[in-house]
This record gives structure tokens, C-alpha cells and sequence, in this order.
């Protein structure tokens, strides 16, 4: 159902709001990792790092080699383009609506 796999709203009856849902977001890479203290000493370049320069990222795409600040699309964002309409088949409690963008 489009509702499980992408972007929508669904309306909140009780507050006569509508609130984005981003379901498609639970596909981001996750290994269940847990966060050891910070580092004393943070090297300038980590290879397992793929936010930094000329790592490969999670969708692919390779960072170029900068040395400054590096502006990027999202590659997990909470909005796309081309999401489906979830249907009109729906209970009046359970309400949804499309939600497209960029964000």
C-alpha cells in the first residue's frame, strides 16, 4: 500500500491537522549501530566515513575532493518529487492525502 511505502499526510481528527508521514524514510541504512564516547583525537579524513571527500555515500554517488564546505542533496529526504497518491479508499477516521516536494 502507498500509504506503508511513501510520503503522505493523514489527518488528525481530533486536532483538524493534517501531519506529514514519511514511511519510506524506514529504508535508510541502519546497522543497529551504537554510539561509542567521542574520540580524543577526531582524524581530519575517515575512509568509513561517507560524508567525507571522495567516500562513496550511501546511494552511491562519490563526494567530490573538497576542502571546504560541501552542499549535497539529502539522499534519504522526507519529501519526494514523484510520491504516489495513497487512493481514496478510506476510512473517515483514516484519512491521507499526497505529499510531494523537495525537502
Amino acid at each position: 500500500a502507498p500509504q506503508t511505502k511513501h510520503q503522505h499526510l493523514r489527518y488528525n481528527p481530533l486536532k483538524d491537522s493534517w501531519v506529514l508521514v514519511s514511511a519510506h524514510r524506514m529504508k535508510r541504512p541502519w546497522a543497529g549501530q551504537v554510539e561509542k564516547p567521542p574520540e580524543e583525537h577526531i582524524p581530519r579524513y575517515d575512509p568509513r566515513n561517507p560524508l567525507c571527500p571522495s567516500n562513496t555515500r550511501a546511494n552511491g554517488k562519490v563526494n567530490p575532493s573538497y576542502d571546504s564546505t560541501f552542499v549535497f542533496e539529502n539522499d534519504f529526504p522526507a519529501l519526494q518529487p514523484d510520491a504516489p497518491d495513497p487512493g481514496s479508499d478510506q476510512h473517515p477516521l483514516f484519512q491521507s492525502k499526497a505529499a510531494r516536494g523537495v525537502w
